[in-house]
């Protein structure tokens, strides 16, 4: 089980200057499925993926991209995208894990004090950690970047 991280997500989605490693992606992608790897679409990847697509300067390559964003959401609504989106509620308790750092041994504002992971990424790996207290899977994240990379997997 794979939580999708942004990193990820706007490469899949095609967000102008967001997508240098399109291909690459894809292809993983198209590999992790034929191995049976299951995919999750956190709330905050869909958020930050949003603010990406809205941010993009030129207006006709930001409706494009909003566009295709837009359909792939109405897809993950409808159970037709190649992954599933996290449906949980955000209470008392998640927000505490999200304090904490998750898994990360480290709490929000020691992240912050360090320039780590900011409250997005925080939060994509308090998510992970509800979904694999839950699971009887392997769950980690999927990124393309190195600091996001240290926490992919579970300790």
């Amino acid at each position: 089980m794979d939580f999708l991280d942004t990193s990820v997500f706007v490469e899949i989605l095609d967000v102008p200057h967001m997508n240098a490693h399109r291909s690459a992606v894809l292809a993983e992608m198209d590999a992790r499925l034929a191995a049976g790897v299951r995919f999750v679409l956190p709330t905050a990847t869909l958020v930050e993926t949003g603010n990406h697509v809205f941010q993009v300067k030129d207006g006709a390559a930001r409706r494009r991209c909003a566009t295709a964003f837009m359909k792939m959401l109405r897809k993950t609504a409808r159970g037709e995208a190649p992954w599933v989106l996290h449906e949980r509620t955000w209470g008392g308790a998640f927000l505490s894990s999200l304090c904490d750092g998750g898994s990360t041994g480290m709490d929000l504002a020691e992240h912050a004090v360090r320039q780590q992971l900011g409250t997005g990424d925080l939060t994509i790996v308090a998510e992970r950690d509800l979904y694999a207290s839950r699971a009887r899977a392997r769950v980690r994240i999927w990124t393309l970047e190195a600091t996001m990379g240290t926490w992919a997997e579970l300790p």
